[in-house]
């Protein structure tokens, strides 16, 4: 009987340590898989952002704003009612910095917009090329140590983008 609850408790420790194991995979693979994703739908939102605007001329620059604008002050009413009938306090004159955050995101749409229906050909890339700018920006001020092969990848996107600048005029 001694070994039976002697063996039990070993087979505790080791589903504790495989649960351990096992959750740590799978928030490693969501942490690879979810910037991925972002990328995937992002690079496929800036191509039709590009038909739409550029190519086939459906909608135009102020139209598109104002369905951007129109989009998030629905979702701002939705969080605002969401937030009373939770009873949270809220004033907007305490989230100065959520606001400014959301005045540059207006003003970024507008460059973005302009942008992409002006010329998506050279736009696009270079609006893709932020993850590039992340990394720069983190070894700027976040003093991160990049590889040898992390340069070589900026320096490659970097050419690229001049390319198709050049290519382009």
């Amino acid at each position: 009987m001694f070994i039976y609850i002697i063996g039990l408790e070993k087979n505790k420790k080791e589903r504790k340590e495989f649960n351990k194991k096992n959750t740590f995979q799978k928030i490693l693979t969501l942490t690879i898989l979810f910037p991925l994703g972002y990328c995937i739908l992002d690079g496929l939102g800036t191509f039709l952002d590009g038909i739409y605007l550029d190519k086939l001329e459906l909608i135009g620059e102020t139209a598109s704003l104002i369905a951007y604008e129109y989009t998030f002050a629905l979702y701002g009413l939705i969080t605002f009612i969401y937030l009373k009938l939770k009873k949270e306090d809220f004033s907007i004159i305490r989230e100065k910095t959520k606001l400014t955050a959301a005045l540059f995101e207006t003003a970024g749409e507008i460059f973005y917009v302009t942008a992409m229906s002006g010329n998506s050909t050279i736009a696009a890339p270079i609006i893709g090329s932020y993850c590039v700018l992340s990394m720069l920006l983190s070894r700027v001020f976040l003093k991160e140590k990049l590889s040898k092969k992390e340069y070589l990848a900026i320096s490659l996107v970097l050419i690229g983008v001049i390319i198709l600048a050049l290519l382009d005029i």
